[in-house]
């Protein structure tokens, strides 16, 4: 029985660790906040999502949507750069596809969608096609596509 209970005790106090090291601290948050509208690359983005991903909730959520967005809007020219990252971090792509969503103005979706049906590689149409797909269901979402 006092093996049972100290087991029980291992793993609750392991559980316990584990969920505060993934969960956001009010300073992280605000960290976080104060900086995600102003990433204005895709290594800036990178390293933020690596320090702050357990804050991707709420403003700084909208945060990352506007500063990805923008980057695929307006610098689509280093898309390489994101196919490098997200080719070495599988957790960073699907964060990066996540945030192709309904909150992004429906003329930059639109451009998204341009960006990636005409001025993308042939070595990037895997990412091209889900980066469109995605801008797709974001316009759904947005109600008018």
């Amino acid at each position: 029985m006092k093996i049972l209970i100290l087991i029980l005790s291992i793993i609750i106090f392991c559980f316990n660790v584990a969920a505060q090291e993934h969960s956001c601290t009010a300073l992280q948050a605000q960290e976080a906040e104060s900086s995600v509208s102003m990433l204005n690359n895709w290594q800036d983005i990178y390293k933020s999502f690596k320090r702050f991903r357990q804050c991707d909730d709420g403003a700084i959520a909208e945060g990352y949507s506007e500063s990805i967005v923008r980057m695929l809007v307006h610098k689509w020219n280093q898309l390489d750069i994101l196919i490098k990252l997200a080719s070495e971090d599988k957790d960073f792509y699907a964060f990066v596809i996540r945030h192709i969503d309904a909150t992004a103005d429906k003329a930059e979706i639109e451009m998204i969608i341009c960006n990636s049906s005409k001025r993308c590689t042939k070595s990037a149409s895997k990412i091209c096609s889900e980066i469109k797909n995605k801008s797709k269901e974001a316009l759904k979402e947005i109600g008018d596509y």
